[in-house]
């Protein structure tokens, strides 16, 4: 699965341009809109700020989807995954809102999050025997995407660049050039100062997104690629609820405790820390070029674990609360 400019700009269509208008017109209705999230203990920002910018992202993405596909002469082989993909988006868009208006227990949000996994698996066509790994790894990747919207553009950034990368590979070119852009769209309004935040009504979605594409091109080494892509916040999300469990602490409570966090808390800035994660999916991308999966899991391992032994090095010098 070679990376190819030609494949990426096959996916630019016409109705890119409607999105990054449509994108821009919902995030500053949000603005006006005035939802805030109020700073509390374990938040990363230290005053209101509105959020429900992910309304932008998926209403342009979800409402320009279909004619971005048209206009790139997509298959009708593609109907059945991409409706699959905006059933569980539109879902997970909705409890999310809903969610970030007026939290209700996890464990709602949880079972919307497994239909909304079921409903995109479904959608691909794949075997049985397939459909339980990639709804667990899909769940597993939204709520880790969830996780590590914490602090500015390093979420939408990290998906930004995925997205044009699974793009370049022929996965779905028009669908994830069409995401990325308004992924691109919504990021000068997070960072690196935050005019909105993205929420959950948007790192969920498109969490799901990044997990579908997995699916539509696991034959051809997409899993591998999407693991790759999002190595520093699938090593960030898997790492932080271990080093909890261990420590006894209930693993639904919300903390300050990922390493993207802890590096933060220990002094360095949050542009830095945004960029070395997008570094990190950059990273992911050459380490799956070399067509090795065993050089490939070594490559995004090891800077890893140079984060995390530097990260918990800092806190423990540097972080006085508990960590």
């Amino acid at each position: 699965m070679p990376f190819s400019l030609q494949t990426l700009t096959s996916g630019v269509t016409l109705p890119c341009l409607a999105a990054v208008v449509l994108c821009n017109l919902l995030i500053l209705l949000m603005i006006l809109a005035g939802v805030l999230d109020h700073p509390v203990a374990r938040s990363s920002h230290t005053r209101p700020t509105p959020k429900g910018g992910g309304i932008g992202i998926i209403g342009a993405f979800v409402l320009c989807l279909i004619p971005a596909l048209h206009a790139a002469h997509a298959s009708a082989q593609i109907i059945p995954p991409v409706t699959g993909l905006l059933l569980g988006m539109i879902l997970l868009g909705a409890v999310s809102w809903l969610d970030d208006v007026r939290p209700f227990p996890a464990r709602y949000k949880l079972a919307a999050q497994f239909v909304a996994a079921i409903a995109a698996a479904i959608g691909t066509g794949a075997p049985f025997y397939e459909l339980v790994p990639f709804v667990l790894a899909a769940v597993f990747i939204t709520n880790a995407l969830n996780f590590i919207d914490g602090i500015n553009g390093l979420a939408s950034g990290t998906m930004a660049i995925s997205a044009l990368i699974l793009a370049s590979a022929g996965i779905m070119p028009a669908t994830f050039v069409l995401l990325a852009v308004c992924l691109l769209t919504f990021l000068p309004y997070n960072f690196p100062k935050a005019r909105i935040f993205m929420g959950d009504v948007g790192s969920q979605p498109i969490g799901l997104a990044m997990a579908w594409g997995g699916m539509t091109g696991f034959n051809t080494g997409g899993g591998l690629l999407v693991i790759a892509l999002l190595s520093g916040v699938l090593w960030d999300a898997s790492f932080t609820l271990l080093r909890r469990a261990r420590a006894g602490d209930r693993l639904a409570q919300a903390h300050r405790g990922h390493l993207y966090q802890l590096a933060i808390r220990s002094g360095l800035s949050v542009p830095l820390v945004t960029v070395i994660y997008w570094g990190f999916a950059l990273w992911g991308a050459a380490a799956f070029a070399t067509g090795q999966i065993i050089t490939t899991i070594l490559m995004i391992l090891l800077p890893q674990l140079v984060w995390t032994g530097y990260v918990c090095t800092r806190a423990r010098t540097r972080v006085q609360d508990r960590w």
